[in-house]
């Protein structure tokens, strides 16, 4: 059995009108959810400490001063368009995000963060969860620099664990929004954990009840461990192969600290600190991002804290925003198979989702 954990991992609005951290007069055009411009399409390159990271650029043929829109990838080594090392086929949702939102009147940046794509991110030594602020934090420099990029409405979005990148962002750096697409509240650890005991409980694993329980525990105590600091051996954290080479990667000692940071950061927690205004998108069909208890939560924890923040779950779309025909049951029954086939050719962007994401970016953009 192959074992592949990728961690891309009813509608309602708030009650009160949105508000925008900046306040002056708008300055230029607005995104506009019956434009079709035509989109152009750049190659750019910004500075982070002495690396040049390369990124592109897709705006409105159109002349004027738009929106703009930070893209953050998910995790693993997923590039600028969000294609990803570990997934067969190239049609990343990154690009077809960034496209269908230009035709809308939104200048939109993605990169290659760390790890992906052309940039190989820093010296092992050197990388921890700062790394992708420090990228991020440069994007929205040169985005806000552009002569056709509007200063005050410039928004960033967070795909999976770009969610987390989103807020840390946002703890930094001014921005108009914060979009959450498909991003988890928990923590990574309990994300991972719950992606595993779904895979153990699938009939192809051929496990018993006990059998599950028994691995679980070990899993559980592994990271448990490796969060405090303690040893884990491996081969009693589990008696699967290809788990235990799981363990291992996790705790190498080269890149635990970052590993700790990642898996132990509460998006739920953090995210209501921030000013808002708050987008949290979610997909029916996703199965590997918990929709009671990622978006959901999050959701809650925003509008506990008194905050803007808008959900839409859209029916049909996965965990890579498309549209998806099958079944949850279906793609359950074979997730590998579900996972495979993401960024196949043909798959395009779920309509319900780009569309409620276009109207919530127009009515704040304004």
């Amino acid at each position: 059995m192959r074992w592949l954990l990728v961690l891309l991992a009813a509608c309602s609005s708030a009650d009160k009108p949105a508000t925008v951290p900046n306040v002056e007069q708008p300055t230029g055009n607005a995104i506009s959810v019956a434009a079709t411009h035509e989109v152009a399409s750049e190659e750019v390159t910004f500075t982070v400490g002495k690396r040049q990271v390369g990124g592109t650029i897709a705006a409105p043929k159109t002349p004027g001063k738009w929106p703009a829109i930070l893209l953050l990838a998910g995790s693993g080594p997923t590039d600028r368009d969000w294609n990803s090392a570990l997934i067969p086929t190239k049609n990343g949702s990154g690009a077809l995000l960034a496209t269908e939102l230009a035709k809308h009147g939104a200048v939109v940046l993605r990169f290659d963060k760390a790890g992906s794509g052309k940039n190989p991110g820093p010296p092992v030594a050197e990388w921890t969860i700062d790394t992708y602020r420090d990228e991020a934090t440069a994007a929205l420099a040169l985005l806000r620099a552009r002569a056709d990029v509007r200063g005050d409405r410039v928004f960033v979005a967070g795909h999976s664990e770009g969610g987390i990148h989103a807020t840390r962002l946002a703890q930094v750096a001014q921005v108009s929004g914060i979009i959450y697409l498909a991003s988890a509240s928990r923590t990574m650890v309990d994300t991972i954990l719950a992606q595993l005991e779904a895979q153990l409980k699938n009939p192809m694993a051929m496990l018993s009840d006990k059998a599950v329980d028994q691995e679980m525990s070990g899993l559980r105590v592994a990271f448990a461990d490796f969060m405090m600091g303690k040893p884990v051996d491996p081969q009693k954290a589990s008696r699967i192969p290809q788990l235990q080479q799981l363990v291992t990667g996790l705790i190498n000692p080269a890149t635990a600290t970052l590993t700790r940071a990642l898996l132990g950061f509460d998006n739920a927690v953090e995210a209501p600190k921030l000013a808002g205004p708050f987008y949290v998108s979610a997909g029916g069909k996703d199965v590997q991002i918990d929709l009671e208890r990622d978006a959901k939560r999050l959701d809650k924890a925003l509008r506990d804290a008194g905050r803007d923040v808008t959900f839409h779950r859209s029916p049909d779309a996965d965990h890579v925003l498309k549209h998806e025909k099958q079944t949850l049951e279906q793609i359950r029954a074979n997730p590998q198979a579900a996972q495979n086939a993401y960024n196949a050719e043909g798959r395009v962007l779920d309509e319900d989702f780009v569309s409620a994401l276009v109207e919530w970016l127009a009515a704040r953009s304004r």
